[in-house]
């Protein structure tokens, strides 16, 4: 089975679930309304989506980009992720309440669409790497100055966790050609 073929067989099923219910409800709403009756509303939300991203994406390079030994040297790991780690979860939060706000205006586009529901998955992954990462790097900030940067595992996990946030923003491209 292609991935054309699995991706279709996701929307095929996506239409059978109350999810094509729940997006015909939101469309109805005065939020869903009245963002589709504003021109401007959605190509502001998708802006705020990109900066967002941009700052976001940003901050993850600058802290992988250490523990690989590429950049920030001079800094401390704790240093680094006090410096950057702000700017991923406010990112964060401007990431989906802008994606939110997308949901609300283009419901049927959004939440009957199979690449939509892969982002989501990976947006979770990243949540939940990021968040374990900065509580590694509170909890042991001697181990991480001396031990962790160093390590092969770790420096495949930087990469790894560059590649997912890669994933994420092909998804969101991705949202925009994909058949719903």
């Amino acid at each position: 089975m292609s991935i054309s073929d699995a991706l279709f067989a996701f929307t095929e099923w996506l239409r059978t679930t109350p999810i094509v219910d729940l997006s015909l409800w939101i469309s109805e709403t005065k939020a869903s309304l009245w963002i589709g009756n504003h021109f401007w509303a959605i190509p502001i939300m998708q802006n705020i989506h990109i900066l967002s991203i941009a700052g976001s994406f940003s901050a993850v390079l600058m802290v992988n980009m250490r523990i690989l030994g590429l950049a920030g040297n001079g800094r401390t790991m704790s240093a680094t992720v006090r410096r950057y780690m702000p700017w991923i979860w406010w990112g964060l939060v401007l990431l989906i309440v802008s994606g939110f706000g997308m949901i609300v205006g283009e419901p049927v586009r959004e939440l009957v669409n199979p690449i939509f529901w892969i982002k989501m998955a990976l947006v979770i992954v990243v949540i939940l790497v990021s968040a374990a990462f900065q509580s590694s790097v509170r909890r042991n900030v001697a181990s991480w100055e001396t031990t962790h940067t160093g390590r092969t595992a770790v420096r495949i996990g930087a990469v790894l966790v560059i590649l997912l946030w890669c994933a994420v923003m092909f998804g969101g491209r991705w949202i925009a050609y994909a058949p719903v």
